[in-house]
C-alpha cells in the first residue's frame, strides 16, 4: 500500500485563497492576541492584494464585519500568509515570458530554498516585529502596526500568518520606475535607526532572529550554470546595449561569486560588531504615498530576510533597485554620508561600531554580491511583473529604465570586482604570515 503524500508548505492548500490557513485559525489567534470575543462576521470581505509584488506570501485585505463592537479592532487589516501560491505563479509567468528564464538548477534551487527556509523566514519576521514593538519607534522605522501573528513550530508546518495595519492609498514604485535620491532619506533614517537599536539587542533577542544562511539560500542559483543563465537573461533585456557588458563580467567566471566575502565582510573591513540587516530592502518592499505627483515614503515592509551582518548590505540593494543607474553612480557616496549622519544621530551616546570609511569600503566590497542578486530582478522577474501590468502604453519606457539600470550595474560590477577580488586572498596570506 503506497504511503499518502505528506502535505508541505510547497503545496497549495484548501484554506483561504489556496493557502493552508482556514478562517478558524485566524479567528482563534485574533481572540487570543487581541483580547476580544469579536469574530469576523459573515459579511467580512476578503480581497487578494499585492499580486506580483512578492514571492513568499499571499497578501489579503480583510474588511471585517465584527460581531462585537470594540474600539481597538481595526476597520481594515492586511493578512499576510506564508504561501507557495505566488511562487508557482511567478515561475509559470517567467516560463511563458521566456522559456529559458529559469535553468533547471535555478528552479530546483528556488523550490529547495522555499521548502527549507519558508517557515524560519516567517518566524524570524514575527520575532523581529515583537522586538521592534518594544522600541516604540515605529514612526521613524516606518513599520506597520502588527495586530496578531501565528508562527510555525514542530506541530504546525503549514500555517504561518501575520495580521498587520492596512495603509490606504499607497503604491509601489517597481524596478522600472526611478526614485530621486532625496526621496529615499526617510528610508535611510529608518535603516539607521534599525542598526542603532540593534546594538542593544539581548542574547535571547539575537537568537530569535538568527539562522539566516545566505549561501544556502543563494548557492544553487549562483553556481556556474545559474550564473550563465543570469548573464543570458540580462542580455535579453536589451541585446544591443547589454551584451558587451554581460560578456565582460562572464569572463571572470564564478570568481565573482565570493560567499566568503559576502558572509564575513565585517571581518575583512575591520568592523567588530554586526548590525541588523533588513536583507530584502528593495523597491517592492517600500510603500509610497503620492500627492500631486510628489512621492513620500509611507512604510518599509517584509523583514523575512532579517539577520545580523554588515551595514552596507541594505544600502547596496536599496540604491540598485530604486535609483537610476546614473543617479546611483553619481550620488551613492553622498547618500552613504547622509545615512551615516542619521546613524550617528540614532546612536545618541552609544559608540559607533564602524567609521564612515569602513561603511564606504563595505559598500564597494559588497556591491558585486548585491549586484549579482539584483541582475535577475532587472531581467525575468521584472518581465514577469510587467506581464501583470495593464499599462501597455508605458512598457517601452519601463524597458528603457531597466536597460539603463542594467548598463550601469554591469559597469560597476566589473569596477568593484577588480577592486575587491583579492581581499579575501590577501587577508588569508596576512594571517598565515603572522
Amino acid at each position: 500500500m503506497s504511503e499518502e503524500k505528506k502535505t508541505t508548505i510547497l503545496d497549495n492548500g484548501d484554506g483561504l485563497f489556496n493557502t493552508h490557513v482556514v478562517l478558524e485559525d485566524v479567528q482563534e489567534v485574533i481572540g487570543e492576541q487581541m483580547n476580544t470575543k469579536a469574530r469576523l462576521g459573515e459579511n467580512t470581505k476578503y480581497t487578494v492584494v499585492g499580486d506580483g509584488n512578492g514571492f513568499m506570501s499571499r497578501v489579503i485585505l480583510v474588511e471585517p464585519d465584527w460581531t462585537v463592537t470594540d474600539d481597538h479592532l481595526p476597520t481594515k487589516f492586511v493578512l499576510k500568509i506564508t504561501s507557495c501560491m505566488h511562487v508557482h505563479g511567478l515561475v509559470e509567468k517567467m516560463r511563458s515570458t521566456n522559456p529559458n528564464a529559469l535553468s533547471p538548477e535555478q528552479e530546483a534551487g528556488l523550490w529547495a530554498m522555499f521548502e527549507n527556509e519558508a517557515q524560519q523566514l516567517h518566524n524570524r519576521e514575527v520575532n523581529l516585529y515583537k522586538i521592534t514593538e518594544k522600541w516604540n519607534k515605529n514612526d521613524v522605522l516606518l513599520s506597520p502596526k502588527i495586530y496578531f501573528s501565528k508562527k510555525f513550530d514542530a506541530n504546525n508546518k503549514t500555517k504561518g500568518f501575520i495580521g498587520m495595519e492596512f495603509v490606504s492609498d499607497v503604491t509601489i514604485r517597481h524596478l522600472y520606475a526611478n526614485a530621486k535620491p532625496h526621496e529615499l532619506h526617510p528610508v535611510l533614517r529608518s535603516l539607521a535607526t534599525l542598526q542603532a537599536e540593534s546594538l542593544k539587542l539581548t542574547d535571547e533577542e539575537r537568537q530569535s532572529i538568527a539562522g539566516f544562511d545566505f549561501k544556502q539560500l543563494m548557492g544553487s542559483m549562483m553556481n556556474d550554470g545559474g550564473m550563465k543563465n543570469i548573464y543570458e537573461q540580462t542580455r535579453d533585456i536589451n541585446r544591443e546595449r547589454l551584451t558587451k557588458g554581460a560578456d565582460a563580467i562572464e569572463v571572470f567566471g564564478t570568481e565573482v561569486v565570493n560567499f566568503e566575502l559576502a558572509c564575513n565582510l565585517n571581518k575583512y573591513v575591520g568592523i567588530e560588531r554586526n548590525v541588523l540587516v533588513h536583507g530584502d530592502l528593495w523597491a517592492a518592499n517600500i510603500l509610497w504615498k503620492e500627492d500631486d505627483g510628489k512621492f513620500s515614503v509611507s512604510k518599509v515592509i517584509d523583514y523575512q530576510l532579517i539577520h545580523m551582518g554588515n551595514p552596507a548590505e541594505d544600502l547596496v540593494r536599496l540604491f540598485l533597485s530604486t535609483l537610476s543607474g546614473n543617479d546611483r553612480q553619481t550620488h551613492w557616496e553622498r547618500m552613504v554620508d547622509q545615512f551615516y549622519e542619521y546613524f550617528l544621530e540614532a546612536l545618541g551616546d552609544q559608540e559607533a561600531p564602524y567609521t564612515i570609511d569602513q561603511l564606504k569600503d563595505s559598500y564597494r566590497h559588497y556591491f558585486v554580491t548585491g549586484g549579482l542578486i539584483m541582475m535577475p530582478m532587472y531581467g525575468p522577474i521584472a518581465q514577469a511583473k510587467l506581464s501583470y501590468s495593464s499599462d501597455n502604453e508605458h512598457v517601452e519606457e519601463y524597458r528603457e529604465i531597466l536597460t539603463e539600470k542594467a548598463e550601469h550595474l554591469l559597469e560597476d560590477l566589473e569596477r568593484w570586482h577588480l577592486y575587491s577580488r583579492d581581499l579575501t586572498k590577501n587577508h588569508k596570506e596576512a594571517e598565515t604570515s603572522v
